[in-house]
């Protein structure tokens, strides 16, 4: 079709097309309320929680809290809470972390400490739910009414250049039955001119309204169980983690027994199951030939548990793989880290002081660093250590640093310490020894089963086993973040791809021809160009449905044709 582009717009003028002005969804907020408290107090306040209440009510209000809120979230993030790591938030107070007392202080004023809990957060987030409750429930009833009630404008006067034009030996009632059945196998909600219309025979079809508002709703509506999703996962929703070394008693679902605990607001002691779980068995295995593509990258990461219900019930053995959680009462359990985990004893003055497996934790050297802490000897002792997985003796007899993950020849270094180990006057991880107070007394390396003395301190190297981390977490809000995600999706196609569009099919007689004169007029409120490769399409599809079947002595029944 070729012509000027602007006949994709429907003919001009007030009597030109049948129809009426959409609903007004969303009113702007009206002018500023005159009411003073000359007019009475009542007055006032009603006037005032209008004005208010239609402020509410906006979108841009909605997007304004939405911001508010995020920035929230992003200081909640930043500064520890106190309902989740009480002692950060002391030392933070204190001046021993963060960025000192001063500003602490200033955090504690303003509530940054316990954001989700501050009255600021909960009356921003009831506002949000009721700013997009009432942004959508007009919507929601409009775009309702339209589905039920609307229909396809008729075209009164044709004032503008149709897109498509042509004659065929058809009679005017046929040509606009196969127009409208043509329509209706596209999913066009069609309009029929009646003889009392006063107009010129036709038929109008309308498509892509329901389906760009309706998906415009959906979307919006994603956002809202979102929203409601991730403040059910905050109050309701656990994470813990905790370490268990093979072979070694593991741990219970107690509040008490998590190395990091992190419930939800709503999450209490009374919501564990109490069941326990220890570690059999720990099996990891790495691609081994350092030619081979992927060297050095685990292939087999499983973990051999047995977990004992709370009742005393029958022991359940089951493994826990990376891309296979365990799931227990409705917990799941996934594996989070691993290392080696070496029995080191020492000894002083004849006393074994320390005697206890170890957790290390793998750093960029290929090396497993940890720390042994002995405060029963006089003075404290400390121990820095350095687990080497494979570190085969070279022929020097010297031990060579492979930096291989598997322990085929390991070797435990250490870094002896001793003077005050500071338990009780700071926060230490124990992977890490704090050795402000503490004097250096030498350095040692151990096989498995060796032992060896520096300064009156004996360190044994016992045996090796690993240990494995795991994380144990409830979230019930999965479901329902899944379920508004795939609203989200559902509603942006068809916002972003439906448009809405129509076209009128207008049959005239040929003017003492015998023919009937079929005229396709359009438009398109989006998308224009995919509308003329549309409607092109479409009258190329109507041409030849005409003619086909009531064609004549085998020649086509379309005589001229002519498109703009």
């Amino acid at each position: 079709m070729a012509g000027d582009p602007t006949a994709r717009d429907e003919p001009t003028g007030e009597d030109a097309i049948e129809s009426q002005p959409p609903p007004r969804m969303n009113p702007p907020v009206r002018r500023r309320s005159t009411a003073t408290l000359d007019d009475g107090v009542l007055r006032f306040v009603l006037a005032s929680v209008a004005m208010g209440w239609r402020w509410l009510v906006r979108m841009r209000t909605a997007l304004i809290l939405l911001g508010v809120l995020g920035l929230m979230t992003a200081i909640a993030t930043a500064v520890p809470q106190a309902p989740n790591v009480p002692g950060t938030v002391e030392s933070w107070l204190a001046g021993d972390e963060g960025p000192g007392a001063g500003v602490s202080e200033f955090l504690w004023t303003i509530g940054a400490f316990d954001v989700y809990g501050s009255p600021a957060f909960l009356a921003l987030l009831l506002a949000l739910f009721l700013s997009l409750t009432a942004c959508l429930i007009p919507r929601i009833r409009a775009w309702i009414r339209l589905v039920r009630h609307s229909q396809p404008p008729l075209l009164r006067f044709e004032t503008g250049a149709p897109l498509a034009s042509f004659e065929v030996d058809v009679e005017r009632d046929d040509v606009l039955d196969v127009g409208e059945s043509l329509l209706r196998e596209g999913h066009w909600r069609v309009r029929t001119s009646r003889p009392d219309d006063a107009v010129t025979p036709q038929v109008v079809g309308e498509k892509g309204l329901w389906s760009r508002e309706g998906g415009s709703l959906v979307f919006h509506l994603s956002f809202y169980v979102l929203l409601a999703a991730i403040v059910f996962g905050q109050l309701v929703s656990f994470e813990g983690q905790r370490g268990v070394i093979e072979g070694e008693p593991g741990f219970a679902d107690t509040e008490v027994s998590y190395w990091t605990y992190r419930p939800g607001r709503w999450f209490d002691g009374a919501d564990h199951a109490g069941w326990r779980m220890d570690l059999e068995q720990f099996h990891v295995d790495w691609i081994r030939d350092p030619l081979a593509p992927g060297a050095g990258q685990p292939t087999t990461f499983a973990s051999d548990v047995v977990v004992t219900p709370a009742d005393g019930g029958d022991p359940v053995h089951a493994t826990v793989e990376g891309n296979h959680p365990l799931v227990v009462d409705g917990m799941k359990i996934h594996q989070l880290d691993w290392g080696y985990a070496p029995l080191v004893e020492i000894v002083v003055d004849g006393q074994v002081v320390h005697s206890a497996f170890l957790t290390t934790v793998a750093d960029e050297d290929g090396a497993f660093r940890g720390a042994a802490k002995a405060p029963a000897a006089d003075p404290d002792v400390g121990l820095e250590l350095e687990l080497f997985p494979f570190a085969p003796e070279g022929d020097d007899g010297w031990p060579r640093l492979t930096g291989a993950p598997w322990d085929e020849a390991p070797l435990l270094v250490y870094h002896q310490w001793r003077g005050d180990l500071q338990l009780e006057r700071t926060q230490q991880l124990i992977t890490e020894l704090d050795t402000d107070a503490l004097d250096a007394a030498g350095v040692g390396f151990l096989r498995p089963g060796q032992e060896a003395e520096l300064a009156g301190v004996t360190v044994r190297f016992v045996e090796l086993r690993r240990w494995v981390g795991f994380q144990v977490s409830t979230r019930p809000q999965i479901p329902w973040l899944l379920v508004g995600s795939a609203l989200l999706v559902l509603g942006l196609v068809p916002a972003l791809y439906a448009y809405r569009r129509r076209l009128w099919i207008v049959a005239h007689p040929g003017g003492g021809t015998g023919r009937t004169l079929v005229r396709i007029h359009g438009r398109s409120f989006q998308r224009a160009d995919a509308f003329d490769e549309e409607c092109g399409t479409f009258a190329r599809a109507l041409e030849e449905r005409l003619a086909r079947p009531r064609s004549r002595s085998g020649a086509s029944a379309v005589s001229s044709t002519e498109t703009s």
